[in-house]
């Protein structure tokens, strides 16, 4: 996972194994680590490597490595080493047109032969209270669908990618939408006293919800001073197209006891299999 920026693409991979196969690879050397002995990184041209092909919302576009830094553990907020790879688009044709303007999220497979396709066709982008109606019916349904005593909803959702509960995003797909959310429910268990919880998740759907599916299950998770005691909220950043014209969602788990496990993932719609992750809280310098 990575960004683009000025006609090219900057990916991350997180750990020491593949750190030390990819440097083999580049260098036919073995001692990565002895490399890295009292630096921050070291730079290896990366021509000799395969080449890639880089997904966005914008479509599919085949890409050259030309760079591979090798951060030192710890230098990125990471415990291993963190791979960066630099990767070109070659400039017109279909190639060209799918490349990813600036500072646009992608996801770069490495290990299929690199193709080039447009971002596919997408639902139209619902109105706010279209999309704030939407959020809240899918979580409702997820109200429905997990275990636990009937509750209500204690506030109507936000359109913010960013707030911690009672908000939720909207994502147009190539067949419906893709919805996450993060919702309190409560109900009353005595005179004075309340249950609170959080249900959060993300989902697949038409508006009407006669084609949910969940891409992330929804939990339910005790809600304490507002925070959850174990589990993780979902946030739903965006879509990036898949090889086949499917979707792959971009969804960032936020844990609150243990900060250091939040990470962004890239979740497969059909499948509902993580296909890549890394710490939410890696920046390299």
């Amino acid at each position: 996972m990575g960004w683009s920026l000025g006609g090219e693409a900057h990916v991350f991979i997180t750990g020491d194994a593949f750190a030390r196969d990819f440097y083999h690879a580049l260098t036919g050397r073995h001692n990565l680590m002895d490399a890295l002995e009292g630096r921050q990184l070291v730079a290896v041209d990366g021509r000799t490597a395969r080449r890639a092909t880089v997904l966005s919302a914008h479509g599919a576009a085949p890409a050259r490595v030309t760079l591979a830094r090798f951060h030192a553990p710890q230098s990125c907020g990471y415990a291993e080493v963190v791979t960066e790879l630099v990767l070109a688009f070659p400039p017109g044709g279909a190639a060209g047109r799918a490349a990813p303007p600036s500072h646009t999220t992608v996801v770069a497979l490495l290990d299929a032969p690199p193709f080039a396709a447009g971002p596919g066709p997408s639902g139209p982008t619902l109105s706010t209270t279209a999309a704030r109606g939407l959020i809240r019916s899918v979580a409702d349904r997820a109200e429905r669908a997990t275990r636990g005593p009937s509750m209500g909803m204690l506030h109507p959702p936000a359109l913010d990618a960013d707030q911690s509960a009672d908000a939720g995003e909207v994502v147009a797909l190539s067949d419906g939408y893709g919805v996450g959310f993060r919702a309190t429910f409560v109900r009353t268990i005595g005179e004075s006293a309340v249950d609170t919880s959080l249900i959060t998740g993300v989902a697949a759907t038409d508006t009407a919800l006669h084609r949910l599916r969940w891409v992330v299950r929804p939990r339910r998770l005790r809600l304490h001073g507002g925070s959850v005691t174990g589990g993780v909220r979902y946030s739903l950043r965006g879509a990036v197209v898949r090889a086949d014209g499917g979707s792959l969602l971009l969804v960032d788990e936020f844990a609150d006891v243990a900060a250091h496990d939040s990470r962004a993932t890239v979740v497969d719609v059909e499948t509902r299999r993580v296909i890549a992750a890394q710490p939410l809280a890696l920046r390299c310098p």
